[in-house]
């Protein structure tokens, strides 16, 4: 069976950062480009979690806004070397690149405190229709971006993957279906190869104007003070299918916040009635303090109403049910709206904690980076 052939009309290649599109599609640009091919090239952020090993420019670290204005000239000059090359940004959220760690296990993974506004941390479906635009405004027949591994694992390179992916599968609903391509790793399978002495050339003027990021030394390409790959290396890349099961994975990712929602029902309806020795009733506030420190982490830690809205709408079922008289004549609950409602631990259990969640759901903002600022800068 023959290999497909990359032979697009109109190209659209999706990166997540600043130097990407040089790093690793330099020279499929160049061919394509020098092939007669449209091609545009859309970067989902501005690179402010970058690094820079350069002596000059290391203040940049610790500013990641002044970071993203540099690399944000930076990657206009690089544009510049490829001839014809169009260029735009991703939509009008301004996605903030995520950064990485390493774990202890030497994989690379997020960072364990995401801002709220980097990709990693947008749901895919919420980036999907940003980039589902950008096809439908440029229709290219062949849209290219990493792989699922996001090639060496990058938290903001798998994301692009995966809202690439969801866009191709939405837009062939409206008959819109651009092939998709993914670049392949180093020792994975491929389908084409790309790299010759004019397109090496073109790559290393667009690499040069990386300043901040790369070096290039001869043949030699020193990324993040490491050696990553050589200018003659060739750049490879295959054909690939939307996987069916991105539609599913947005509920998939929040489904155990449900059985979380249940647990908390029923921990809090045994433990609301609990007072201590002067009659205060501590397992009321534990119970009210449980659903109210789990709504404000699904807030905070997930950035995502997502599976705030289904823990909630599982505790609320569920304290509704056991507020019923069971089938032995048990009554876990006892609400009274006729007396006093505040003198009800029953009505106080039932309807705070509905409160309670649904003031989590509708305030407006809860930023964790907002919060750091106020602190940083004394309020």
């Amino acid at each position: 069976m023959s290999k497909p052939s990359f032979s697009p009309k109109r190209l659209l290649v999706v990166h997540a950062h600043p130097d990407d599109e040089s790093l690793f599609t330099g020279h499929t640009i160049a061919h394509a480009l020098r092939g007669g091919s449209k091609v545009k090239v859309i970067t989902l952020t501005r690179g402010e979690r970058g690094v820079t090993e350069s002596k000059q420019l290391q203040y940049l670290n610790e500013q990641p806004m002044e970071m993203a204005l540099y690399r944000e000239q930076e990657l206009a000059n690089a544009v510049s070397a490829f001839d014809g090359l169009e260029h735009s940004y991703l939509g009008k959220r301004a996605y903030r690149d995520s950064g990485m760690r390493i774990n202890a296990w030497g994989r690379v993974g997020k960072p364990r405190k995401l801002d709220e506004m980097s990709l990693a941390a947008a749901g895919t479906s919420v980036v999907g229709e940003d980039i589902a635009k950008e096809i439908e405004s440029f229709r290219p027949d062949v849209v290219l971006t990493y792989d699922s591994n996001g090639g060496f694992g990058h938290p903001d390179h798998k994301a692009a993957h995966f809202a690439v992916a969801w866009a191709i599968r939405k837009l062939a609903k409206k008959r819109i279906r651009p092939q998709f391509w993914e670049i392949a790793a180093p020792g994975k399978s491929f389908d084409v190869e790309f790299g010759d002495a004019e397109t090496a050339e073109i790559k290393r003027n667009a690499l040069l104007a990386h300043g901040s990021q790369i070096e290039v030394f001869g043949n030699e390409v020193i990324y993040d003070g490491k050696t990553r790959m050589r200018l003659s290396d060739k750049e490879r890349v295959r054909k690939a299918s939307p996987s069916p099961w991105l539609t599913l994975k947005p509920a998939l990712t929040y489904f155990w916040a449900i059985p979380t929602g249940v647990l908390v029902g029923i921990a809090g309806t045994l433990l609301h009635r609990s007072v201590d020795g002067n009659g205060f009733p501590i397992g009321l506030v534990v119970a009210l303090a449980m659903v109210g420190s789990l709504a404000l982490a699904l807030r905070l830690l997930r950035n995502s109403r997502g599976g705030l809205y289904l823990m909630s709408f599982s505790l609320i079922l569920t304290v509704f049910l056991m507020a019923q008289r069971q089938p032995g004549g048990e009554l876990f609950i006892t609400t009274d709206l006729q007396g006093n409602f505040f003198e009800s631990v029953g009505n106080l259990w039932a309807y705070g904690s509905i409160v309670l969640v649904g003031l989590v759901m509708v305030f407006p903002s809860i930023r964790r980076s907002a919060w750091k600022q106020q602190i940083n800068t004394g309020g």
